[in-house]
């Protein structure tokens, strides 16, 4: 039975490493890296990779507002010890900065490309 691509990647992202995923796989190290170097197989992986991404990204961002709630009622609870209200309110301050920022980035670059495609 021949082992396809999804099989490998499958064993790629459980395995610890590319022997333990080639034994997953049922291949000999040889027979694994030979496939994995194709660049079909480097395609199919890249985008799984990218798909991935994609999905780890948007929980994290799901998890973004209620973690930003979590930070002021640190920063505003007169009972949470001065240094952690500090830590808080810092925090609040540099990640809304970067956040700023990167959004100001995008608006321009939006921008730019929608001008650039007229």
């Amino acid at each position: 039975m021949k082992v396809t691509d999804e099989q490998i990647i499958s064993a790629i992202l459980v395995a610890a490493t590319n022997k333990e995923a080639a034994e997953l796989c049922g291949l000999s190290e040889a027979q694994f890296y030979k496939r994995i170097r194709a660049d079909d197989f480097k395609r199919k992986f890249s985008q799984v990779k990218s798909e991935l991404l994609d999905r780890a990204t948007t929980t994290m961002q799901n998890g973004m507002n209620e973690a930003a709630q979590t930070m002021l009622e640190i920063m505003r609870d007169v009972g949470t010890a001065p240094q952690v209200r500090l830590n808080a309110a810092d925090s609040i301050l540099r990640n809304g900065l970067k956040l700023t920022e990167q959004n100001d980035i995008l608006q321009r670059l939006e921008r730019l490309e929608a001008e650039y495609n007229e």
